[in-house]
């Protein structure tokens, strides 16, 4: 154990791009990545194409949600008491081969709705195992002073995704059809899998006595509970995702067809260029080192709160657009650091239980946004307030969290 340990500090110290653990992690998240908005953008266009009942669309989103709100929390245990990367590897291969499924289906022209529910389920169970474990990861086979690069680079994967898994994917199924859209998917899912067994992780720190998973998640929220910047990060990622993810989701559509009278296209561009902001924002915090962690992330998430209420006041298409790719940029200043100040400061033997409630709070808790959003709509407030409002409670709890040291004087760590 100790061998192990040793040869993967030492692995850690080299730059990032020669640490060989590390790029196949990030081969891993390249494949990964798109290859699920492949199938998704597939997944999407089939539920549309072979029924008329819209009901039906949106539960192919709830069926992926809820099940990785419910398990994202015992994904972060499983994650602290088994090997990673077997999590991760199992995680990526059972998806792939759920594809394989949904091919047979369409092969045999027997698909119907609620296999592609079915199957959104499964993912989302999936998800809730894989967020924990990759995410607990790099702190494993990186230096300290290495992870806001390195999660940079691990969201770069993730913002070239939303943009580059969906224009492949429809292409694919303008030229190859179905089964050649569901077929790149899983194959691109495999090779993920494939790069995943190649990573080297350290013998993961085994407890003296053997814990029952209650005892181990009692220990988690005991210990998230002590460390008061731990609460901190979450209580804002939570706050973050709240009030800026289901109301821009939902609202931006509705701003662009109903305020804008404006196309598909139009749309689409907006979209666009939110991928590109936050693309942009992870190559800079890739390329740069930030000192002072904290004060960047409390600028940063008050300028957001303020982009992001400017767009519920805005009156021109292209203000959103110049708007939205800002907020972009803003959230990977925001996000980032959040992640690389939870993994820098939490025992590694913890990694997995703290990610998980990260990731529940923040990605977990969104469909709950979108519920509230949907409710406030269905009561007559206008879209424009709810993202106004939401900007400002955003920019408040920011200036409040100028007064917490904790976060304030957090600097990068030196390895």
């Amino acid at each position: 154990m100790e061998a192990a340990q040793s040869n993967t500090v030492n692995e850690a110290k080299v730059p990032v791009f020669k640490n060989r653990n590390f790029l196949f992690l990030i081969i891993a998240a390249l494949f990964s990545s798109p290859g699920y908005y492949v199938y998704l953008i597939g997944a999407e266009w089939l539920m549309l194409s072979i029924t008329e009942n819209r009901f039906y669309f949106g539960m192919l989103f709830l069926a992926a949600s809820i099940p990785r709100l419910l398990l994202l929390t015992a994904g972060g245990l499983i994650a602290d008491r088994f090997n990673r990367r077997t999590i991760l590897f199992l995680s990526d291969l059972s998806r792939a081969l759920l594809i394989i499924v949904l091919l047979f289906f369409i092969l045999t022209d027997s698909v119907t709705a609620v296999h592609l529910i079915v199957l959104a389920m499964l993912f989302g169970i999936s998800d809730a195992f894989s967020y924990p474990a990759m995410n607990s990861m790099t702190p494993m086979i990186l230096a300290e002073d290495q992870l806001q690069r390195g999660n940079s680079l691990i969201q770069m994967t993730a913002q070239i995704s939303p943009i580059l898994g969906p224009a492949v994917g429809g292409s694919l199924i303008a030229f190859l059809g179905f089964e050649g859209v569901f077929t790149v998917a899983f194959i691109m899912l495999l090779l993920s899998s494939l790069a995943v067994l190649f990573i080297r992780l350290p013998d993961q720190p085994v407890a003296n006595e053997k814990k029952t998973p209650w005892e181990d998640l009692k220990e988690g929220f005991s210990y998230a509970r002590k460390n008061e910047l731990v609460i901190a990060v979450v209580i804002l990622g939570f706050f973050l995702n709240f009030f800026i993810s289901g109301p821009l989701s939902i609202g931006l559509p509705i701003i662009i067809k109903d305020i804008f009278q404006g196309s598909a296209l139009n749309l689409a561009s907006v979209e666009i260029s939110m991928g590109i902001g936050a693309l942009a924002g992870a190559i800079v915090l890739a390329s740069i080192r930030l000192k002072k962690q904290g004060l960047v992330l409390l600028i940063s998430l008050i300028l957001l709160g303020i982009f992001y209420a400017s767009i519920g006041m805005s009156a021109n298409l292209l203000l959103v657009v110049m708007l939205v790719a800002t907020m972009g940029f803003l959230i990977q200043l925001v996000n980032i650091p959040l992640m690389t100040m939870l993994q820098q400061t939490t025992e590694k033997r913890m990694l997995g239980r703290m990610m998980s409630f990260l990731m529940t709070v923040s990605t977990g808790l969104v469909p709950v946004s979108y519920v509230v959003t949907s409710l406030l709509l269905a009561m007559g407030v206008g879209i424009q307030v709810i993202i106004m409002v939401g900007g400002i409670i955003v920019t408040l709890i920011a200036a409040i969290n100028f007064r917490n040291k904790h976060i304030l004087s957090f600097k990068e760590q030196k390895g």
